[in-house]
């Protein structure tokens, strides 16, 4: 089946050191010819921040770039094959109602895979992206609706109050004025809120979702899919890493297909997290069940304690990305549009 793709994500190290695997350790011309681009900066290859697009880009820099997109979907359509002809890629949609009668049947399956693929309806999920919206969501709100209320008599009043205390501050700073301009800017809020549609946020609970996002799930970039219309619950979740958009940034993805493409995807990647409906895995911590607090040395009580803290996190971190069942995630090496060619 040949198909053509619209290159989104590629892991190139990833598929770099795969194709050399599969390929019993040489270095394949595809991979050579992409490092041979990299120039003398390149350490273990070639800069991959280069493919940020950039203003007023030479014909030079156009060329190298188009020529390296090119190349990577070589080398991402030969991993695959190579993969497909040992037996090691599993194409998700195919595996529905090739590998087993029922959902439940391919359920059952899904742990026996490795490298898998998929196509389906996906989402991005930037956390970046999220806290610079939830900092500004206020100040938006209050431009927006602000300006519907320009000819508000309390809108004027309140506004030329505000602008009156900042230009004396700026001039001295004084703590009871600041108190004032800190009122008369919640004064100004109230008011919007009660003439429009406005549900401004609290500072407070602004600044302590931060706080949780940037202790758990800093600068994250989320890919989310689900392969099969009729079954929602089993999705592939996969974090990205942003040096390895192939348009330099988030902020193109958004531009072209959306946080929320209206277009299915594809997603190529290894397995790494396959919760099983019956949790499998030996408790690394139920090696002290068999003993009494006071047969335990002092380091093994500390140990004891810390490792039941770290196993405490686990729970935190469920909030983040983290597969239930009947969810996987993936290591993503290509994430895609992808046409087939009849």
């Amino acid at each position: 089946m040949n198909s053509v793709k619209d290159l989104i994500y590629f892991d190139y190290d990833k598929a770099k050191s795969l194709n050399s695997q599969l390929s019993g350790g040489i270095v394949s011309e595809i991979t050579r010819a992409i490092e041979e681009q990299g120039g003398i900066q390149s350490e273990f290859g070639f800069d991959i921040k280069l493919l940020k697009a950039k203003v007023g880009a030479t014909t030079d820099e156009k060329t190298i770039k188009t020529e390296r997109i090119e190349l990577y979907h070589e080398l991402l359509n030969e991993v695959e094959s190579k993969l497909t002809k040992k037996n090691f890629l599993k194409d998700l949609n195919q595996a529905l109602t090739t590998d087993g009668k029922t959902f439940n049947d391919f359920l059952g399956n899904v742990p026996g895979y490795t490298y898998v693929k998929a196509n389906g309806w996906s989402s991005f999920e930037d956390y970046g992206r999220f806290k610079k919206i939830m900092a500004n969501f206020n100040d938006i709100q209050r431009l927006i609706y602000a300006s519907a209320l320009k000819n508000n008599p309390e809108i004027i009043a309140k506004k030329n109050q505000i602008n009156d205390l900042k230009k004396g501050l700026k001039k001295s700073q004084n703590h009871k004025e600041l108190n004032r301009l800190k009122a008369a800017e919640k004064s100004f809020d109230k008011i919007i809120e009660e003439h429009s549609e406005a549900q401004l946020l609290d500072e407070t609970f602004v600044e302590r979702v931060n706080t949780f996002l940037d202790t758990f799930s800093p600068n994250r970039l989320n890919f989310r899919l689900a392969p099969f219309d009729s079954f929602p619950e089993f999705q592939i979740l996969a974090n990205l890493k942003s040096q390895y958009l192939v348009n330099g940034d988030f902020e193109n993805v958004i531009f072209t297909y959306g946080s929320r493409p209206n277009i299915k995807l594809s997603v190529f990647g290894i397995i790494t997290s396959c919760p099983q409906e019956q949790d499998v895995r030996v408790n690394l911590n139920d090696e002290y069940l068999a003993y009494d607090e006071e047969e335990l040395s002092e380091e093994a009580v500390y140990d004891k304690v810390f490792r039941n803290i770290f196993a405490s996190f686990e729970n935190f971190e469920k909030f983040f990305f983290v597969p239930s069942y009947p969810k996987i995630a993936i290591s993503p090496i290509g994430i895609y549009r992808e046409v087939i060619i009849e």
